[in-house]
Formats: structure tokens, C-alpha cells, sequence
């Protein structure tokens, strides 16, 4: 795509040298025990290949939980850059990470203002020596739960749902939801991640460590439901849930009277003109498919049909800058609808877990350093994915990758060069 760039005082030699940029992780012992405790361990028990996926899995809790902070330690230069001298130093972030045998390939997706590129990396396979591309699909994991929550915002602006509806009116019939103190489950309470749901089903099983949810049913999701005990009641505090978010997407498209992904890409995908963002694969796409890598082996794309409003999507880099500007810059001809509903879900409405984080619809909001960073972050069995904007300046990010090391910290180091730099 062509871009504007803005001219830069820099001079030749200067735009030539890579912006040093530095962070520092916090709790990075907490984040080493969670994933060695919960992924290590039981691989030494029950097969590295489980120990993988619950690695996966505590690597996006420790992360959701406030592992790493993305305000601390940045160090780039006062003035704006263009984006060439930009992606100088976004290309020796890149190698950083590829330069580890097990990562694979890289998409990274830049916008400011009315300025945005397209940067890619790597490889799309081990087996296969083409890069990706802006058409590229990448699982997009969790990042997804961000469609289920624009779902949300556009259902409740169009009085089909209540932000305070309790779950239990928007399942089917016989289905119990569990309760404190009186205090019910509602759709706010689980798409702001403070229902008191666990992460994951209390009888979840990995009958297939490669592809964990692909033989879980609803009918199981159900009863698992009714055996939940909450610790605390709903709306008291933080606590992320893929089982929430999962029970959020069967809600609304209960409510919706069509299958999830049908609602996703009829309310968001469509309107958008996200023509590639999809869970069921047709050839074409599957043709351009950053194939998974998990210790630098290729592993299966996960399937869920029973919990995808937690995130079963894949997208390109493309589809989700088209997705960004909804939330910063939206075109004249977007549907005013869909950004009220955008505009919905990046509202302050509960405490996150640090004093400087809330919660918006799905979206983690930081508010430090003058900036509201709103943002979330995906991974799986092998791919892991960061999105992330602020509206004044109109600055955001996305990276996808096609194995499990985490891309925050690259996409935030991105995210404040942009800032940095912004007019």
C-alpha cells in the first residue's frame, strides 16, 4: 500500500542508525515460575507435548496479569521520525527475535495518523522459505476477544442485549449459571474479566496437546458451568477468563440466532471489508497460512466451535489495520453504528489488576505517561499475537507471529516509537 511520510530533519547518517529502545519487565521471576511451574513441570510428568500447552497457557496468564508493564524504561529519541528511519530499528527488533532458532516468521502492522506499512519477517513455515505477507494469516488467539466485545457494545447500542443482563438470560433453558451472595453472573461482569469464572473448564482435558479445545463440547461447557463454585462474587475483582469470554460469544449468538463466527463476520468483518479474517479456512486461504510453529515444529491451527468468543479467529496484518482505524481513525463511509460500539468498548468500567490499569470492554486500558495505551495480547499452541493503540495521538500496532514466544514487548517497543515520534 502507498503511505504518506512525513519529512524529518534527520540527517542521512543519523536515519541509517537503529533508535535504541529498552524495557524492563516486571515480575519476571513470578512470569519464569508460572510458565516453568505450569508448563514444565507437568511435560516432565505427562509428555513435553502437554507441558507445551499449559506453558501456552501460563505464559497468557502471567502476561494478562500484569507480568510486564510497557511503560517502563523506553528510551527514544524527542522528535518525529518517518517511517523508514522507524522500521530501521523495528527490522533489529525483528532479527532479535528471529534470531532464536524456534521463532519462525513475523507480521507487523504500523499506523499513525493517516500513515501505515505493513513490515514482514522470516518465514511463513520451516518448510516453506516464503515470507509472510500482509495477506498472511496468523491465529489470532485472544486478540479475538476483542470482536467478541464489539459484538457486545454494537448488540447492547441496539437494545438486543443489556450490559447488565445476567448470563443466565441469554442461555438456553435448564442451563445453570452458579452465583455469591446473590449476585449474578452478568454480560459486563464477563467481558470486563471479573466474573469469578476460572481460566479454563474445571474438568477441561488435553486429550489432544497439539489441539486442545477441538474435542470439547458445548454440551461439556454446560455442565462444567453448573459444577462452578465462585470464590467471589461477580464484579469484585479481576480475574481472566477464557471460559468467560467463551460463554459471552455462545450468549450472543444465542441471542443473534446464528453461529459465532457468522456474527463476527456479518456485524465487524464485513463492514470493515476484513475479507480474510475467518475460522473456517477455504483454500485460497489456507494457501497464505502462517503455519504454527511450537519449539520450532510446525503444530496444528487450534479449533474451538464451542468457546470462540475467547479467540479462535485468524486474520492478517492487513485486515487488522483496517480493524485499528475503527477505534482512531475511522473513514467517512465506516457504519457510525459500529464506532459507537468501538467507542463503547474502550470506556473505563472496572479495575484491572494494577493501579494504573481498567478495564474496558476485553481491552486492557493503561493509563500512565500521559497516554491511555489500550491493548491485548494472544497465544496458542504455536502463534501469539499483540494489538495495541492510543486516540491522541492516533498511534497503533499489531504484531502476529507463528510461534509461541510472546511479541508484546516487541509490539510495544513499537507502539512508543510511534508515539514518541507522533506530532
Amino acid at each position: 500500500m502507498s503511505q504518506s511520510v512525513a519529512e524529518t530533519s534527520v540527517n542521512a547518517a543519523e536515519s541509517a542508525a537503529p533508535i535504541r529502545v529498552e524495557t524492563v519487565r516486571h515480575s519476571g521471576c513470578r512470569k519464569f515460575a508460572l510458565v516453568f511451574g505450569f508448563g514444565c513441570l507437568p511435560g516432565l510428568l505427562i509428555g513435553v507435548a502437554v507441558g507445551f500447552v499449559l506453558g501456552a497457557f501460563a505464559w497468557d496468564y502471567a502476561v494478562q496479569e500484569g507480568a510486564m508493564n510497557p511503560h517502563d524504561g523506553l528510551d527514544v529519541p524527542v522528535g518525529r521520525l518517518d517511517f523508514p528511519r522507524i522500521r530501521t530499528t523495528v527490522d533489529e527488533l525483528a532479527r532479535d527475535y528471529l534470531n532464536d532458532s524456534k521463532n519462525v516468521g513475523l507480521a507487523i502492522g504500523v499506523v499513525r495518523g493517516d500513515e501505515a506499512d505493513v513490515w514482514c519477517y522470516g518465514r511463513r513455515a520451516i518448510s516453506d522459505p516464503e515470507p509472510p505477507d500482509g495477506d498472511t494469516l496468523f491465529e489470532l488467539a485472544s486478540v479475538g476477544k476483542t470482536f467478541t466485545a464489539l459484538l457486545l457494545a454494537d448488540m447492547h447500542l441496539l437494545g438486543q442485549v443489556g450490559l447488565n443482563d445476567s448470563l443466565q438470560q441469554h442461555l438456553p433453558e435448564g442451563v445453570a449459571v452458579p452465583a455469591l451472595n446473590g449476585r449474578a453472573i452478568t454480560l459486563l461482569d464477563l467481558a470486563t474479566q471479573t466474573s469469578g469464572l476460572p481460566s479454563l473448564p474445571p474438568s477441561f482435558e488435553f486429550r489432544d496437546p497439539l489441539n486442545p479445545y477441538k474435542d470439547y463440547s458445548t454440551a461439556k461447557m454446560f455442565s462444567d458451568l453448573a459444577e462452578i463454585q465462585l470464590s467471589r462474587p461477580p464484579g469484585s475483582g479481576y480475574e481472566y477468563s477464557n471460559l468467560g469470554f467463551g460463554l459471552l460469544g455462545e450468549a450472543l449468538a444465542q441471542r443473534g440466532q446464528i453461529d459465532y463466527e457468522q456474527l463476527v463476520i456479518h456485524r465487524i468483518c464485513a463492514p470493515l471489508g476484513m475479507n480474510r479474517t475467518r475460522m473456517t479456512l477455504t483454500e485460497e486461504l489456507r494457501a497464505n497460512l502462517a503455519a504454527p510453529h511450537a519449539g520450532g515444529k510446525a503444530v496444528p491451527v487450534w479449533e474451538d466451535l464451542t468457546m470462540p468468543g475467547a479467540g479462535s479467529f485468524l486474520s492478517t496484518v492487513n485486515d487488522m489495520l483496517l480493524y485499528l482505524k475503527l477505534f482512531q481513525n475511522p473513514t467517512p463511509d465506516t457504519s457510525p453504528q459500529l464506532v459507537r460500539a468501538a467507542s463503547e468498548t474502550t470506556i473505563k468500567r472496572r479495575a484491572a489488576d494494577s493501579s494504573a490499569r481498567s478495564m474496558g470492554l476485553a481491552w486492557h486500558i493503561d493509563s500512565e505517561n500521559a497516554h491511555d495505551i489500550v491493548w491485548h495480547n494472544g497465544g496458542a499452541g504455536g502463534s501469539s499475537s499483540y494489538i495495541a493503540f492510543t486516540t491522541a495521538p492516533p498511534c497503533g500496532v499489531v504484531v502476529l507471529s507463528n510461534s509461541t514466544d510472546s511479541v508484546d514487548e516487541l509490539g510495544y517497543k513499537v507502539l512508543y516509537l510511534l508515539l514518541q515520534t507522533a506530532p
